[in-house]
């Protein structure tokens, strides 16, 4: 009896030790810079595409890049990074938004990137943040040119989910359109699939550790509902899921599509890492095809 009792004492400190892993990493996740960027061969900055560009600071004391677009009179596109990545990752996500935009933000979201020491908080803080800075950037190109702008919103992975609760928090008037690659529904989905991927067991750890988030960093908000929003107003939308993708597998994504009455375009040759990236690479693809099908539909 006793022997037993040590052995569920140690699994029950094992699994405790465990979980609070799982929440840290979540919260301090590697980050995506220079280094990174070197050893993956692609590049650190704008420059590097022949892209002319400023450093700018957001929300005070975040970073992120303001780059020229090919278009004046186009929409302000802000692009939104996932999980483990940062403005750098944005970059392989330029194309075809760039020469449809008159600027656009890659911005580094909290504990990710070049933005200031400390953990991530998953979008909770960064949303708000985000709504402000499309107020700001919207008056500000309305007191330049005397003309309303709109702002285009592309997301991957949490960076979609983040665009998608951003995008129904706005005013219709203020958005040219969404774009998420692989959105998900809550913090469960590419936790549990993660830990999985990495041979570890999901089941209970990937929902408390999800209860533990939202008791640090705050409860999310549903992607669905944001969704089904976004569609009642109208907005143009482009929604992907890849059938290769194991962080946020298609089926998932297609769900909360099929709920909120939203078409899906599926991509059939990309990992989740890479889904969105270098779309002119392919341009006979149907996601290639489907974006200019969504821009066409925003330039009228």
């Amino acid at each position: 009896m006793g022997l037993a009792l040590l052995f569920l004492i140690g699994g029950f400190l094992v699994g405790v030790i465990f979980l609070f892993g799982v929440v840290a990493d979540a919260r301090f996740p590697s980050r995506a810079t220079i280094g990174w960027a070197l050893g993956r061969g692609i590049p650190v900055d704008p420059s590097e595409m022949g892209l002319t560009f400023t450093e700018e600071k957001w929300a005070k004391d975040k970073m992120a890049w303001r780059v020229c677009g090919g278009d004046a009179g186009g929409a302000i596109t802000i692009i939104i990074h996932g999980w483990r990545r940062s403005r750098i990752d944005s970059l392989r996500r330029i194309d075809p938004w760039l020469k449809a935009s008159s600027e656009l933000w890659l911005i580094d979201l909290d504990g990710h990137g070049e933005s200031p020491q400390g953990p991530t908080t998953l979008g909770s803080a960064d949303i708000p943040a985000i709504v402000a800075l499309v107020h700001d950037l919207i008056a500000g190109a309305k007191s330049e040119s005397q003309r309303n702008k709109r702002v285009l919103l592309v997301g991957h992975s949490l960076g979609a989910s983040i665009a998608l609760r951003v995008a129904s928090l706005l005013p219709t008037s203020s958005l040219e359109g969404v774009v998420a690659f692989a959105p998900y529904e809550s913090l469960k989905e590419p936790l549990g699939n993660r830990l999985k991927a990495r041979a570890l067991p999901a089941i209970p750890f990937a929902k408390l550790a999800e209860i533990c988030l939202h008791l640090i960093c705050g409860r999310e908000s549903s992607t669905t509902a944001a969704l089904k929003k976004i569609q009642a107003n109208n907005v143009p939308l482009l929604i992907v899921g890849s059938q290769l993708d194991q962080v946020v597998p298609l089926d998932h994504v297609r769900g909360m599509a099929d709920r909120a009455g939203v078409a899906m375009t599926v991509e059939t040759n990309c990992t989740h890492d890479d889904l969105g990236a270098h779309l002119n690479s392919n341009p006979n693809s149907a996601l290639s095809q489907a974006a200019m099908q969504f821009l066409r539909s925003i330039r009228r």
